[in-house]
């Protein structure tokens, strides 16, 4: 095992990269044939699509979150022999539908977020990205969102899932670690059941032969990405 590999498999869990809050793990193929240092290495894309209304348990009062996910891709990729975190595209777009002040009528407040990271293991999967909201409505440092999924085998109406501005401090979050799926789905405030999710994984493979680990991230202000 080359230096720069046996770097990046004792740094991955440091940068975010296994799943160990959402409750999954991924491990490398062992059985791709081997490719020369620096080859373009076809990666199998994980996906997670859907459409729900959660129950966000730290708002009793105005619980409802909508979340629409189309997001694909993988955690990382190959550019000239370097690995660069963040091989994934989509959207996530999302609803809070609460008044505007206590008492008042209910109103829908959507953001969305620009993909840029998916790994996905078994029914888990976790998504990050940028959210692209103005800097007075979430502060630079609060920019990066990470998201997980849990498709589970009992049927859509039992899928969950978790965000990382709800029961998580949401200062300074790196690609990739999200919390676990907290929010169970629901049928939201109009008693309509949506789709839930679909989870779609993928091999986690680690590059074969020499190549650069990635940069570790300069700091966590978030607003020019």
């Amino acid at each position: 095992m080359s230096r720069n590999r046996r770097a990046l498999v004792a740094g991955l869990a440091a940068l975010g990269v296994v799943v160990t809050a959402a409750g999954g793990s991924a491990a490398a193929d062992g059985g791709a044939p081997a490719k020369p240092a620096g080859a373009p290495q076809a990666a199998e894309e994980a996906h997670v699509t859907g459409d729900a209304w959660l129950k966000y348990p730290g708002d009793p009062e105005y619980p409802y979150r909508r979340f629409i996910v189309d997001a694909h891709g993988g955690p990382w990729k190959l550019v000239d022999g370097k690995m660069v975190m963040g091989a994934a595209r989509g959207t996530v777009k999302f609803d809070h539908y609460a008044p505007d002040v206590p008492g008042g009528p209910s109103k829908h407040h959507w953001g969305w977020i620009k993909v840029d990271y998916v790994m996905a293991t078994g029914p888990v999967a976790v998504v990050s990205g940028i959210r692209q909201e103005d800097t007075h409505e979430v502060p630079p440092n609060q920019k990066r969102a990470n998201l997980t999924f849990y498709q589970s085998p009992r049927g859509h109406r039992f899928d969950r899932m978790g965000f990382s501005w709800g029961v998580v401090i949401p200062h300074c979050q790196q690609m990739g670690t999200g919390p676990a799926p907290f929010s169970e789905n629901s049928s939201g405030p109009f008693g309509k059941w949506l789709k839930g999710y679909t989870v779609k994984d993928a091999p986690l493979r680690l590059p074969s032969g020499d190549f650069q680990p990635p940069d570790m991230p300069a700091d966590c202000s978030f607003a020019d990405q």
